[in-house]
């Protein structure tokens, strides 16, 4: 039977994940952060040339860009698991899915960068001002509202990066509205999640299995095909 794309079936969806799923995904998520710290502290604390420095914050950048995609694999593997059995090779991301998602990070970060360079340039006054709120929200609103439901189709469509950007304006053109509140729920969530670290740690996996969910759900609804994710869910 078909099904619309619905925020509440999302959120539903996305808990009984993560509670099926809860020690599998509390000890990849404790991993992950760990890993993060550990190689942070090296970069920042233990080297002291620029040149190693610089080394250093590239390979953090891939290193976590690497953890990240992993873990939208291992969603989707939990998502799918009723269907077959998967191994710890099926969540590794390959070095197409790796290398779109850094070009595409890279490509919007510099264009955000230049542009606001660009108009810091203007002179002061009210034209300079709007267009710098303007920018800003702009890019901020892509990285938050597109940007996850391109690293969706990356990871699970093996799109490039450019391919993943129109792929993800039109899924979501359809359901704008529904998309967009929740956003807003998951910009709540991550408000009152950053209050402590112990709540990052819980908020950051769910949030991103939420987004996950809404891509499939959303993809589902743009194909008009029975729904299997809601039905065994």
């Amino acid at each position: 039977m078909y099904h619309p794309f619905s925020v509440t079936e999302t959120l539903r969806i996305s808990w009984s994940v993560l509670k099926k799923n809860f020690s599998t995904i509390a000890v990849y998520s404790l991993l992950a952060f760990l890993t993060g710290v550990v190689f942070g502290f090296v970069i920042y604390n233990l080297l002291t040339d620029s040149i190693l420095t610089s080394i250093g914050v590239v390979v953090l950048l891939v290193g976590i860009s690497f953890i990240f995609l992993a873990f939208i694999k291992l969603v989707f593997q939990l998502m799918d698991k009723e269907y077959y059995d998967f191994e710890f090779g099926d969540i590794i991301p390959t070095i197409k899915m790796l290398l779109s998602y850094l070009i595409l990070l890279v490509i919007v970060s510099s264009l955000a960068v230049f542009m606001t360079n660009l108009i810091k340039r203007l002179d002061e006054g009210i034209l300079q001002n709007l267009l710098g709120i303007f920018v800003g929200v702009f890019f901020q609103f892509f990285f938050l509202f597109y940007f996850p439901v391109c690293t969706c189709f990356i990871v699970d469509d093996e799109s490039g990066p450019f391919e993943s950007v129109s792929q993800s304006f039109e899924l979501i053109k359809g359901n704008f509205l529904k998309y967009f509140l929740l956003f807003i729920i998951i910009e709540g969530m991550v408000f009152v999640g950053s209050v402590t670290v112990i709540g990052m740690l819980f908020v950051i996996p769910f949030v991103n299995i939420i987004l996950v969910v809404a891509y499939r759900k959303l993809v589902y609804s743009h194909l008009d095909v029975d729904d299997d994710l809601t039905e065994t869910l």
